[in-house]
């Protein structure tokens, strides 16, 4: 059941692949900075554009990733993502170096995805989480690396759990995961170095 011929991601691998990761890794260098999906690659259900252009660029076979359960269960995006990637699938959230989520209730417990340690903190995961929308809107005021004073970001679907969990996430610098929040249009990173102080309650 080979998704590729319908789905072929990259028109042009090379300038592509190198147009997505720039807006990657400028985006986590800024944390809270909306961009543009540069890239928006056709896929099949759950995912959207721009967490196939991600997982194009930032899978392979060297890097272990988690599926939430509308990807698993779905024949099409998991041969679209290994014919694409051929990153190795994990079933141990402990062990994804990315974890690919359909929406922000897949997440679950943070702790049980990989933190790093002090002496290796890249050896953790980077959570990729499909939202509905992403916005600089004054809710979660974010300061830290990168950040020249505070930015505001707001990402519709994230509850008050979440909020919750991120800092705490952000206390455990070196350690932590990082975050990618993805709308069919849009990127931002939300990194663990970021500090996070709510200036509303969740929704």
């Amino acid at each position: 059941m080979n998704a590729a011929p319908t789905y072929l991601g990259f028109a042009d691998l090379a300038r592509d692949a190198q147009a997505s990761f720039r807006a990657t890794m400028d985006a986590m260098a800024r944390p809270g900075t909306i961009k543009t999906t540069p890239v928006p690659v056709n896929a099949p259900q759950p995912l959207n554009p721009t967490m196939a252009m991600l997982a194009l660029t930032l899978c392979d076979f060297d890097s272990p990733i988690w599926l939430d359960d509308n990807i698993a269960q779905s024949d099409a995006a998991k041969s679209f993502i290994a014919f694409h990637t051929s990153a190795p699938v994990t079933k141990d959230k402990a062990t994804a170096q990315f974890a690919l989520l359909t929406s922000p209730a897949s997440i679950g417990n943070l702790s049980e995805f990989a933190q790093g340690t002090d002496e290796y903190p890249d050896r953790s995961t980077t959570l990729i989480i499909q939202v509905d929308a992403i916005s600089n809107a004054q809710f979660a005021t974010l300061s830290g690396p990168g950040i020249e004073t505070t930015a505001s970001l707001s990402v519709e679907g994230l509850d008050e759990t979440f909020w919750s969990q991120a800092q705490r996430n952000s206390q455990l610098f070196p350690r932590g995961v990082d975050f990618i929040f993805v709308s069919d249009t849009q990127l931002c990173c939300l990194p663990r170095s970021t500090k996070i102080n709510l200036t509303r309650e969740a929704a």
